[in-house]
């Protein structure tokens, strides 16, 4: 060792500080040695710094040590000193790291020096990999302890203690990242294209700088040319990549090396396996994921799929060469086929070899150009004949080979033909079946073919569906009625084909039927599988996920805004006119899952079983549908690796978030948004939450609704089964809950809410409350107002009278007062009220009675208003509160069938005008409109003077939600469209009877609908200028459908799940929208949906809402303690 003044001298011997007696060691010289374990051929990871305690100081004797030295193992191992010490005791003892040490100038601090020992260390003989599977768990834990302490500092290695001031630097990333799931997503990097290292990566490079594709119509944006380039290129790469469960960290040399967060593993060479040919489109909402991939399927869609890799070798043949051709691989297969020595007539002729050929061409981009010339001459019928398969057996082909039956033996069948196929498979959900056509009609050519296969519909043979089309689209219901035909070993029991050539050729004229107890998809090797709308495939036990694995397919994408349940495409198109502030609130008494951080006592968020659910949907989508190799083979992998390291429960471990990340990036097609901005900008949105109070009758439904809970709280002493928020009764409480929404827009009882139950038992109610000391005066004040509101909505004539009928009733004035009687229900007109309402469906009847007869007396009035009024009594005895609605509801069905009906005649007769001359169409279509204009009118017309509903007017409803919506309609709907979502059928229904009470036009997309007529009422709305108003069931129509015509979107209650409302949003705030979309939530003061607005925005940065909302503490504590007391004293 070399003194400062550069002389030798000897090397010096020290006093360990970490026991009480002498050990003398000798100093450790950091330079190669012909050990393996040497630390010049470790990894120099930082430095461990431990403060020494008067009690555990070193021997007196010894005097401060400024030489590094080993650990003492032994005396380490045995001696009871801190954790630290023994953990590193045992990771050297076995190999996992090794650490020098030295006391620092002042006596008080122990510099650590820690050297990784990797994994794939040379020259030890495969001694790392031997170490039994106890030593290596219990290595992991101490490593999990040790390495975050590890400190990347130049003068802490150097002992420095001046260093311990500055800001330190951990070997593994220690800030607190407490981004959620959908935050990561979002910070996703843009898909990067990768080099073309083959002719189909050449063809990706030529989509990304512009070439044309061939069938496409549309030009697309740079960034969708782009994610179809980087499609196409995961498609085609054969190269290794790295493993996304190892992150690369450097050293205190520079040099970069690879741990693995979830073991501690260490490697001096990052993992590789073969790339996925597979992935998930996850662009923004509402960027044109559809085109994206019609884009894709296009680009090579005359490229024919590879056979399965096997180590059976699989010949691609056609029936001509199979048959006729005498080469030694056609012979090969016809004889293990079981054909035989079969004798070959002849050599094949020039014209047959051409015939193969074009049968079996792999095309890598377009259309060759050969092709429309080679369809003219008398070749094609037997190139399209000629269909290109291969062979698939289910024995095994070593053991077969080796004349050897497999241990586990199968019976050796027949093959299994697997016709090839360009054509891509698109699976998507029902309601989306007829927009995929649209997308397809609007974006392709004409000559591009396509199937929409149906419900019911028998698909076509094996041969027509692998080579008739391009893009075959199903429905998932038909998906999974196929997937019952799986019967596959009967494809091996199939007789060869013996039907007779093609008149003038060898070709064979096959019309052979497949076995009817399997489907045709079977037999089909795919070029490509599309899920969209693909969350699906996160569900675990659906049956199109497993399907989807007996099905043989060379590539497979999910297509999706939402990968899962809460990563949301919210951000494409919000700009600063979008009223956040409208949006937060925060609740100060809602804590948020964190917990204390080591460092800084700042805090560390958890991730709980919101995250997990999730987690687990994402390697469903990733091990089971995707196969990604790495996570497919063992399927506890992602949840070893990804997982239970993001799900500690002291928060994510170092390097979880890291890995994740890489995962979700290795996988996922998707663009950050100021990416897409630079190509597209979408137009402003603005969202805006509406505040409204009750109507005083609908604030008494409430308000009796609420007692009855309140009652049931202070009966059972919010205990038992008996007490509805019992977790027994979830099913019972999510009910009523939805009651008490719906209460909030207009709701009815033909049981008065048992308001009257509730009044005759109320002193039974108080003496009970009054012996039960739990209850105490809290809770009999709550009981005194719970009886006081049923109390009042009971004596109410004209609210009793209301509640046999779900419609909502309108104030009306100006109507004579006898036919007033007449038309009003019972109870409505003679319950003393100042303002006369009355219900719609009995003003739709009287107005449509005097426009079919004008000239009708009031006299004559009044008679057709008591007939009405007696048919309806005589069957409101024999029918249900809920069978009236359901008959009302069917009514306005049948209203807009014949609506949507002529509507989609007279388009049809507009496509076939299409042939006309442009003068002749410009005047036929002008024409169109003048009597269009006209019907309006006449349907318009006012009513003559001497009418008797001449003076008439409607006013505003009892629904405060009813009339802002009708406000917003008649004020905006001249120059805007409208889509009106709710979760409630019977708040749909409530909407259309005022709009046709208003004789606003609408159309309705729910689950009542046929699936037919809801397509149909989707083309009447993007294409007629009369319909200007679509009510949708919000389950059934948040996701993929393109409604841009519409620019105004009115939630009648807030949504729970942020992502529901961001794809809902999406239907109209997506490309091709060139109007400011406005959207607006509409909400109840003082009641749950003013705290489910409050809580949600609350918790939407932490990513953590459960899919009930009555299993959020938050809202669960609102709706069973404050919501049983929430009355309005204003009703008296």
């Amino acid at each position: 060792m070399q003194s400062p003044d550069g002389a030798q001298r000897p090397l010096p011997s020290t006093y360990c500080p970490f026991c009480a007696s002498k050990h003398r060691l000798p100093v450790v010289q950091e330079r190669a040695t012909a050990d393996a374990f040497s630390l010049s051929n470790l990894l120099p990871a930082g430095t461990i710094t431990v403060t020494v305690h008067d009690d555990e100081s070193p021997c007196p004797s010894a005097s401060s040590s400024r030489d590094w030295h080993a650990l003492p193992i032994r005396s380490l191992s045995t001696h009871p000193v801190d954790t630290l010490f023994r953990e590193l005791a045992f990771l050297t003892q076995h190999h996992f790291l090794r650490a020098t040490c030295r006391l620092g100038i002042s006596g008080r601090i122990i510099f650590i020096r820690v050297y990784l020992i990797p994994n794939d260390l040379p020259n030890v003989h495969g001694k790392l990999h031997r170490r039994p599977k106890t030593v290596v768990k219990k290595a992991q834990r101490h490593m999990h302890n040790i390495v975050p302490l590890i400190e990347r500092n130049d003068g802490l290695w150097d002992a420095d203690e001046a260093s311990l001031n500055v800001s330190q630097e951990h070997f593994l990333p220690s800030h607190i990242d407490n981004r959620t799931m959908a935050e990561i997503y979002s910070d996703l990097p843009s898909p990067v294209l990768g080099p073309a290292m083959n002719e189909n990566a050449g063809l990706a490079h030529r989509v990304a700088s512009g070439d044309a594709i061939w069938g496409l119509r549309t030009t697309l944006y740079g960034y969708q040319r782009h994610s179809v380039a980087v499609m196409l290129h995961k498609e085609s790469s054969t190269s290794l990549v790295p493993d996304p469960l190892y992150i690369p960290v450097s050293c205190m040399s520079g040099t970069r090396f690879y741990i693995q967060p979830s073991t501690m593993t260490v490697l001096q060479e990052c993992p590789t396996f073969s790339s996925s040919r597979a992935g998930i489109l996850c662009e923004e909402l509402g960027t044109g994921k559809t085109v994206m991939i019609i884009a894709l399927v296009l680009a090579n869609a005359t490229q024919l799929a590879e056979p399965v890799e096997s180590a059976d070798k699989r010949p691609v043949m056609t029936p001509l060469a199979y048959h006729h051709f005498p080469s030694t691989e056609h012979t090969l297969a016809r004889e293990r086929a079981g054909l035989g020595q079969k004798a070959i007539q002849r050599v094949p002729s020039l014209v047959e070899l051409l015939v193969h050929y074009f049968s079996s061409l792999r095309v890598t981009m377009g259309r060759p150009a050969f092709t429309d010339e080679l369809e003219a001459t008398h070749l094609w019928p037997f190139i399209r004949a000629n269909k290109a398969f291969y062979h698939q057996y289910n024995a095994d082909p070593v053991a077969e080979a080796l004349e050897r039956p497999n241990r586990r033996a199968v019976p050796n069948l027949g093959p299994r033909t697997m016709y090839l196929s360009s054509a891509t498979l698109v699976i998507v959900p029902l309601t989306l079946l007829g927009q995929w056509k649209t997308e397809i009609d609007k974006h392709c050519h004409d000559y591009i073919r396509y199937l929409v296969v149906r419900r019911a519909m028998d698909l076509p043979d094996a041969r027509k569906l692998a080579s008739d089309y391009e893009v075959e689209t199903d429905k998932s219901i038909g998906f999974r009625q196929e997937s019952t035909k799986n019967k596959i070993e009967k494809l091996h029991e199939l007789k060869p084909c013996t039907c007779p050539c093609l008149a003038g050729s060898r070709v064979p004229d096959c019309r052979c039927r497949g076995d009817p107890e399997v489907t045709p998809l079977l037999q089909v090797r795919w070029k490509r599988l599309v899920i969209d709308e693909g969350h699906i495939a996160g569900n675990m036990a659906a049956t199109i996920n497993y399907f989807a694995q007996e099905l043989s397919i060379q590539h497979k994408w999910i297509v999706t805004g939402t990968p899962t349940s809460n990563i949301l495409g919210l951000q494409l198109g919000r700009t600063t006119d979008e009223q956040e502030s409208d949006l937060d609130f925060p609740h100060p008494n809602s804590p948020v899952a964190t917990s204390p951080s080591q460092d800084d006592g700042r805090h560390v968020r958890i991730w709980g079983n919101y995250e997990r659910t999730n987690l687990r949907k994402l390697r469903t989508m990733i091990g089971d549908f995707l196969a990604v190799s790495q996570f497919h083979t063992d399927s506890k992998s992602f949840t070893k690796h990804v997982s239970t390291p993001l799900c500690d429960q002291r928060g994510p471990r170092p390097g979880a978030i890291n890995v994740l990340s890489q995962v979700m990036q290795m996988l996922m097609v998707r663009h950050r948004i100021e990416d897409v901005e630079d190509d597209v900008l979408l137009p402003p949105m603005r969202h805006v939450i509406i505040y409204m109070d009750l109507d005083s009758y609908a604030l008494k439904s409430y308000n009796a609704m609420q007692a009855a809970l309140a009652i049931n709280a202070i009966d059972s002493e919010r205990e038992g089964t008996d007490y509805l928020f019992h977790p027994s009764k979830a099913q019972e409480l999510q009910a009523t809950i939805n009651n008490a929404s719906q209460g909030l827009f207009w709701s009815a009882s033909d049981i008065l809410y048992n308001v009257d139950e509730i009044c005759d038992l109320a002193d039974g109610y108080i003496a009970s409350a009054v012996r039960r000391p739990k209850v105490g005066p809290e809770g009999l004040d709550l009981l005194q107002q719970a009886l006081k509101h049923a109390t009042i909505a009971a004596k109410d004539k004209a609210w009793r009278a209301m509640q046999p009928f779900p419609d909502v009733p309108f104030k009306i004035s100006g109507l004579d007062l006898a036919i007033f009687k007449a038309w009003a229900r019972t109870g409505l007109c003679d319950s003393g009220q100042m303002t006369a309402v009355m219900h719609p469906d009995r003003l739709l009847n009287l107005r449509s009675l005097v426009r079919k007869r004008p000239l009708i007396s009031s006299d004559e009035l009044v008679e057709e208003g008591a007939i009405l009024d007696r048919k309806e009594k005589r069957s409101m005895g024999s029918k249900s509160f809920s069978s009236v609605e359901v008959n009302q509801s069917a009514n306005q069905r049948k209203e807009m069938a014949k609506e949507v009906q002529g509507t989609m005649e007279a388009l049809k007769k507009r496509v076939e005008q299409m042939n006309v001359s442009d003068e002749e169409e410009l005047e036929e279509c002008q024409g169109g409109d003048k009597a269009n204009q006209a019907t309006t009118e006449v349907a318009a017309a006012p009513m003559t003077r001497t009418s008797p509903l001449s003076g008439v007017k409607v006013g505003p409803s009892l629904s405060t939600k009813l009339n802002y919506i009708i406000s917003e309609v008649q004020q905006y709907s001249v120059k805007e469209k409208f889509l009106i979502f709710s979760n409630s059928q019977l708040t749909l229904f409530q909407i259309g009877e005022a709009l046709s009470l208003f004789e606003i036009k609408y159309l309705r997309y729910t689950n009542l609908e046929e699936p037919l007529l809801r397509e149909q009422c989707l083309m009447t709305f993007e294409t007629s200028d009369a319909h200007r108003i679509l009510l949708i069931n919000l389950k059934l129509g948040a996701r993929g459908l393109n409604l841009i015509s519409a620019s105004r979107i009115i939630f009648c209650e807030p949504v729970w799940h942020p992502d529901v409302e961001s794809q809902a949003i999406k239907r109209a705030h997506r490309i091709g929208q060139t109007r400011p979309v406005t959207v607006k939530t509409l909400v109840i003061r003082s009641t749950a949906e003013e705290a489910m607005i409050t809580r949600r925005q609350y918790l939407r940065s932490g990513d953590k809402l459960p899919k009930d909302m009555t299993t959020e503490s938050g809202m669960r504590q609102y709706l069973e303690v404050t919501g049983n007391a929430c009355f309005n004293s204003d009703v008296v």
